[in-house]
């Protein structure tokens, strides 16, 4: 870890960041570089049963010194204690890419290109991030980092739960969007093209249970945004095979 000493301007910054109810945001370091300070949820009911949410912060800093020991880009850490995190800056998210129509068709496929890559790399040595998400997906002009590791364990998944991590991450453009567009396919093409065929087997496999689901779930008339998008992802992902 990389250590940020000036303790005062990160005091600062975590003041400003409890102020303004947050629980992250960016600030210019004496440096001039842009950083991310990251703090834990507030106590509530629901954390009797998740655990203490300081938890969540030590899960995150466990998680990337495990991932940056297997060569997965994650966020360089300047900082870290039981109240905050700061990082370096890792660009930009691909939730704010694909909405930018300053960058180029071409480009925003090449950039979830790498992401699909990246993501198959992380299953293939048998870890799951916990619920990546195209905000959780950042990009700097020449490399795919991944954010928000409050879910990740550390232990080796099972092909069930890898076959879920790559759900959760389409389900999140179908929260975004009702059709697919291009960069999407082109995530899944590499993404398929670089795990193995046991893992991507698993994964139809799966997809056959959540289409009966999906189906059940039209049935009973679930409209919230999470089931639409839940629908939406059985619906495209049944065409691959």
């Amino acid at each position: 870890m990389l250590i940020m000493t000036n303790k005062i301007e990160i005091n600062k910054n975590l003041k400003k960041l409890l102020q303004s109810g947050k629980r992250f945001d960016s600030f210019r370091g004496g440096d001039g570089k842009l950083y991310w300070i990251k703090t834990h949820e507030r106590f509530m009911l629901k954390h009797l049963i998740k655990g203490h949410p300081t938890r969540a912060l030590k899960r995150e800093l466990d998680g990337i010194s495990l991932l940056k020991e297997i060569n997965i880009p994650v966020p360089d850490v300047v900082y870290g204690d039981d109240r905050c995190i700061v990082t370096k800056d890792a660009g930009r998210n691909l939730q704010d890419i694909i909405y930018d129509t300053s960058v180029s068709d071409e480009s925003k496929k090449n950039i979830f290109i790498a992401a699909g890559k990246m993501m198959a790399n992380l299953h293939q040595q048998g870890y799951a991030h916990g619920g990546l998400a195209l905000r959780d997906t950042c990009w700097d002009g020449s490399e795919i980092t991944f954010l928000d590791l409050e879910s990740f364990d550390g232990s080796i998944k099972s092909h069930r739960q890898i076959s879920i991590d790559f759900y959760l991450f389409i389900h999140s453009w179908f929260r975004l969007f009702e059709k697919d567009r291009p960069e999407l396919i082109a995530f899944i093409d590499a993404y398929k093209d670089n795990i193995n065929g046991v893992q991507w087997q698993n994964f139809i496999h799966i997809l056959i249970f959540h289409k009966i689901l999906c189906r059940l779930c039209s049935f009973f008339k679930f409209h919230n945004t999470d089931m639409i998008a839940f629908t939406r992802s059985i619906n495209f992902l049944s065409a691959f095979k």
